[in-house]
């Protein structure tokens, strides 16, 4: 698969689970931008040195270089980052026992003469370098991240099942606990039951012999007063009896005293 800083750019790693190792964030999008900036570089430069191979084998220049051109040397960015990559992947790669070797770049090519050929390998070969590493580095993220994944799915079914036998547990103790308690509250009913109705029994047995003994006092006290009122009856009677024949000797006597009173006015008239 060609590589390009489009690819890179756009390059997505999953994100590991809460709690589990991988890529430092920062440090992979790093990477990716050194990447995409330094094969953006390389492009540009591989073009321009096809141009000039191509113009000068135009010109006939394609035997070679003057002799005072400087050699060509590896781009220092290029070189320093392959010789680190292996080191960074180690400290990003925080879950893997042991990072994956990088492979090592060539030596810089030192040549006398170096044509616009020359330049052209090198510039290749130092885009493929990238590009391994690239591909390398995303692989090993994706491998990392799909084993984080897996791992993930095992313990959260583990805690799901953790979870559900912890449930079932809880379950079935508070199900013993509720029969437990029901039978002690439907024990406690019962005896509260018995308990009100002998006290019930008590007291309509009480409240009974108190409404007997009530009656009792009462049926005595009526008899006594219908017998005061019989005896107030008599009396009235009598007392009536009394005043009547008191009233009529009054009245009698009254008749009686009138008469001589008129008697004794006439005898003084006649005298």
């Amino acid at each position: 698969m060609r590589l390009t800083p489009a690819d890179v750019h756009n390059v997505a790693f999953k994100k590991p689970s809460i709690g589990k190792r991988g890529y430092d964030e920062d440090e992979v999008d790093a990477f990716l931008d050194l990447v995409e900036a330094e094969l953006s570089r390389l492009i540009e430069e591989n073009n321009e040195l096809t141009q000039r191979l191509a113009a000068a084998q135009a010109s006939g220049f394609a035997a070679g270089a003057p002799a005072e051109q400087a050699p060509y040397q590896q781009p220092e960015a290029v070189q320093q980052y392959v010789e680190q990559a292996p080191v960074e992947a180690e400290h990003d790669h925080e879950a893997a026992e042991a990072p994956a070797p990088v492979a090592e770049a060539p030596a810089p090519v030192v040549a006398a003469e170096p044509g616009p050929a020359v330049h052209h390998m090198q510039a290749a070969k130092l885009l493929g370098i990238a590009q391994e590493t690239a591909e390398r580095l995303t692989n090993e993220a994706a491998a990392d991240a799909e084993a984080q994944r897996a791992a993930a799915k095992a313990e959260s079914e583990k805690l799901v099942s953790d979870a559900q036998a912890e449930a079932n547990r809880l379950l079935s103790e508070a199900q013993n606990k509720s029969e437990g308690m029901v039978n002690e509250a439907t024990a406690k009913a019962e005896a509260l039951e018995r308990d009100s109705r002998i006290r019930a029994d008590a007291m309509d047995r009480e409240a009974q012999g108190k409404y007997s003994q009530v009656m009792g006092q009462l049926t005595e006290q009526r008899t006594t007063l219908e017998k005061k009122i019989d005896d107030l009856r008599v009396y009235e009677r009598e007392y009536r009896s009394r005043l009547k024949s008191w009233i009529t000797d009054q009245l009698s006597q009254l008749d009686e005293g009138g008469v001589a009173a008129n008697s004794e006015p006439a005898t003084q008239g006649a005298e």
